[in-house]
C-alpha cells in the first residue's frame, strides 16, 4: 500500500481495515499533512512522536 498521505478518498474505503491497523498506537506523524502511523514507511515526511 502507498503512503497514507497519497491515498485518495475512494481508496480509504478500499483499504479501511488495513488503515485502522496502521494508525493504531501511532509512533510517527507526517510533518506535511499531520497524518499519523505506527511505521514511518506509511508517511511522506515522517517525524518520530515523543511519548510522555
Amino acid at each position: 500500500m502507498k503512503e497514507l498521505c497519497k491515498l485518495k478518498k475512494n481508496e480509504l474505503e478500499i483499504h479501511f481495515k488495513k488503515i485502522i491497523k496502521i494508525v493504531k498506537k501511532p509512533k510517527f506523524i507526517c510533518e506535511k499533512c499531520a497524518r499519523v502511523a505506527k511505521d514511518k514507511k506509511y508517511l511522506c515526511e515522517p517525524k518520530k512522536m515523543k511519548s510522555d
